[in-house]
């Protein structure tokens, strides 16, 4: 059985694909290098990416992670080949609350989407990288970004409340929560932030808002 048959019937129809224009486009991202994958998976949940990196860990098989493909020192390459996980499916705002400054949203969701539905709600997510149009909140988290005004209101990791995380064997980690001063137990989730997927795959994020500046 193919390699693209195999995470078929582990994730179910239309999640994986192996098409020449597909793998083109994900074996690199705005910089020169690029390497093809030898598939391309686009998982929908948490237990996707779950049951994807339990698989590819039992069999020895490279995944790297991708988010909006827009960097530009080769952070999403598939450098050794193997699968190309892209997370572009996983692109929802579960939630804005204004009650308590939070946004719970999945890692595809483009940066500047987020923002300007907070702002339509009075409320601001500062982090403003140059591709902010394009890059994910995902790799925004695994690339700690920042933007022109981190120089006043800080880099992406201060706006990180929460982390739900599946480690290469699958495991799902559960890091920090929805309060904005948590000082309980150890801060696993700035383990994750700025580690370019190379700890684990984030699947939704909890993020602080602050009230929008008149």
């Amino acid at each position: 059985m193919s390699l693209k048959e195999d995470i078929s019937r582990i994730l179910g129809p239309g999640k994986v694909s192996g098409a020449p224009d597909v793998l083109a486009a994900h074996a690199g991202d705005k910089w020169y290098a690029s390497v093809l994958p030898e598939a391309v998976v686009f998982p929908e949940s948490t237990e996707d990416v779950s049951l994807l990196l339990r698989y590819a860990s039992s069999m020895n098989i490279p995944v790297t992670a991708r988010g909006g493909g827009v960097g530009y020192v080769g952070g999403c390459v598939p450098v050794r080949g193997g699968i190309s996980l892209s997370l572009e499916r996983m692109n929802r705002i579960l939630e804005i609350s204004p009650e308590d400054g939070v946004a719970v949203v999945e890692p595809g969701v483009i940066t500047a989407d987020l923002q300007r539905e907070a702002r339509a709600l009075g409320w601001f997510y500062p982090p403003d990288p140059a591709s902010r149009k394009e890059c994910s909140i995902g790799g925004n988290i695994a690339t700690n970004a920042g933007g022109p005004k981190c120089l006043k209101y800080g880099v992406t990791k201060a706006y990180v409340l929460g982390l739900t995380v599946v480690l290469a064997s699958g495991e799902v980690v559960e890091c920090g929560g929805r309060t904005h001063k948590n000082k309980t137990g150890f801060d696993l989730g700035d383990l994750f932030i700025g580690s370019e997927g190379m700890l684990g795959i984030i699947t939704r994020a909890i993020l602080r808002l602050i009230p929008h500046p008149e």
